[in-house]
């Protein structure tokens, strides 16, 4: 009865979480530079969760994903943009050059990320950040209340003090916080509320592996639905709700939805039982229940060699980060700094 009340009240948050704000607009950017002194620079532009625009060193161009994107903020403002980040491009360069010295670091592959976005709810406005990483953790950013830039770990002190000596972009910085944010804010949603307010509903694919030992592994996979919050749980023939062995993240994919994906291991003894995954969504008059077949799944060679290449990428990923991580560490037992942690 508890469950079914829980499971009552999240469908009903789902929906008001769906329908309500607020907006954000995040504009996340990539500057890395490798070993060999090969710089590349990306940039996307989100609307909520929704892509709208990008940048690549390869295009040069500020490119909006459609066409109301580009009616929102009008042709003068890409092109205006397109310049901009052909320079920031070109800043970012310089960054990870003075940072690598900041750091005593002589060479290695070295990463600046930016994160400027700002929100709305109704015409509220709400968070807004300004913020630079170096080697995937905090460097510096801008407190729009304070009208100051916080140096995240004291080796930032030194760019603190040279943008607030030369005015110029941290006048900048205000100006695009307080005032240009909010009016692109404003015209993405204006031009894109039809976009926004579609519900596209899930597609849920359910599979089920025995094991030699009598163990049984069920697994549910949910894709291509819009808006983001779902809820996803296991469903015992009966109406007994089970808690999920593993379960992912809800991940973007390339079009502009989402997927979920989440498993449920289970004993010789509960393998006998039926299962269902049972799935929450806002496109979704009623939840859908997804019964596991008794037909154990096996897996095709195809689908196996796309699995071993994922997981080679995802390796390939892993050690990269980590021999990031480790190379900046070092860089600041070197030096004698420890990281400061600060508040945005």
């Amino acid at each position: 009865m508890a469950w079914a009340l829980a499971l009552q009240i999240c469908g009903g948050l789902l929906a008001a979480v769906a329908a309500s704000g607020p907006h954000h607009l995040d504009i996340l950017v990539t500057g890395t530079e490798e070993e060999d002194g090969t710089h590349t620079y990306f940039m996307i532009a989100k609307l909520d969760e929704f892509v709208v625009a990008n940048y690549r060193s390869d295009t040069q161009e500020v490119r909006p994903t459609q066409q109301w994107v580009k009616q929102a903020v009008g042709s003068d403002y890409m092109q205006e943009l397109t310049h901009r980040f052909q320079r920031y491009e070109k800043g970012s360069k310089v960054h990870i050059k003075s940072w690598m010295n900041l750091y005593n670091h002589t060479a290695g592959l070295h990463v600046e990320q930016v994160h400027v976005g700002c929100s709305l709810r109704g015409d509220v406005l709400g968070d807004q950040k300004f913020q630079y990483a170096y080697d995937g953790e905090d460097f510096i950013n801008f407190d729009i209340q304070q009208q100051t830039w916080v140096a995240a770990v004291p080796v930032a002190f030194a760019q603190k003090l040279r943008w607030e000596s030369h005015k110029t972009w941290t006048q900048y910085v205000q100006w695009y916080l307080k005032e240009k944010c909010q009016q692109t804010l404003k015209s993405l949603l204006q031009e894109g509320k039809a976009i926004l307010a579609q519900r596209v509903s899930p597609k849920v694919s359910v599979s089920r592996r025995d094991a030699p030992d009598g163990s049984t592994t069920l697994s549910c996979h949910v894709r291509d639905f819009y808006p983001r919050p779902i809820h996803v749980s296991w469903v015992q023939e009966g109406g007994e709700i089970l808690l999920e062995t593993f379960t992912g993240g809800i991940l973007p994919t390339a079009n502009n939805t989402f997927y979920k994906w989440t498993s449920l291991e289970l004993g010789p003894a509960s393998a006998m039982h039926h299962y269902a995954c049972r799935v929450e969504h806002s496109s979704l008059p009623e939840p859908s229940l997804n019964w596991v077949s008794d037909k154990t799944d096996t897996l095709s060679p195809w689908v196996l060699a796309v699995l071993i290449m994922a997981g080679s990428m995802i390796l390939v990923i892993t050690v990269l980060v980590y021999a990031i991580i480790r190379r900046k560490k070092k860089g600041i037992a070197e030096s004698g700094y420890a990281p400061a942690s600060t508040k945005s």
